[in-house]
């Protein structure tokens, strides 16, 4: 069977985002990052979304999974910093990624203000951990995330209170926190690009 999300409904996409402006929040009480949800193709035609896994020794987000980024240096823009960052921790080099559209921004409860931002990788990459920082580089088919299972929504408790969280499977991983988050706003735009 093709893949659902091919090179025309990344184009589609391309278009969404091109023609939505992202929600800007203004927080200046938060820290300043950027995260980049990499696409990538693989040799078939289909797609895929790069995903990392933090190390345990980080003092926020310890071993989750998550995208590549992080915070905004002094005079640095959004989008440099993501592309620093993406190259910093899983080697994507710079000028490999192509900002195709930015989502909504995001409020984490470390006290991070997130903008996410699509990007494309133009060329297949052997992926560079900084091991300070990440222990497992691994991608997910953007198909496996369209599935009708998918995402799980449960409730997880922070600070006495119970919240809705969306769960992504994808084989022996699970994706969520902002993670799922960003991967839920990302996917209901590609729904619309199908």
């Amino acid at each position: 069977m093709p893949p659902r999300f091919d090179a025309g409904a990344l184009e589609r996409l391309r278009a969404l985002l091109a023609a939505r402006p992202a929600v800007e929040i203004v927080a200046p009480e938060h820290r300043r990052a950027s995260v980049l949800i990499p696409i990538v193709r693989g040799d078939d035609g289909s797609y895929s979304l790069v995903f990392s896994r933090r190390s345990e020794s980080l003092a926020a987000h310890s071993g989750q999974i998550a995208f590549p980024g992080g915070s905004v240096e002094p005079g640095e823009t959004l989008e440099d910093a993501v592309k620093r960052a993406a190259e910093e921790e899983v080697g994507i080099p710079r000028g490999s990624v192509e900002l195709i559209g930015r989502l909504d921004d995001l409020i984490t409860n470390s006290g991070f203000l997130v903008a996410p931002y699509c990007g494309i990788v133009h060329e297949r990459v052997a992926y560079v951990m900084q091991q300070s920082e990440v222990t497992e580089v691994f991608e997910v088919p953007v198909d496996a995330l369209l599935e009708e299972r998918q995402p799980e929504v449960r409730y997880v408790s922070w600070r006495k209170r119970h919240y809705p969280a969306y769960f992504y499977r994808y084989r022996d991983y699970e994706i969520w926190g902002l993670t799922g988050r960003m991967v839920k706003s990302f996917v209901d735009l590609v729904w619309l690009a199908l």
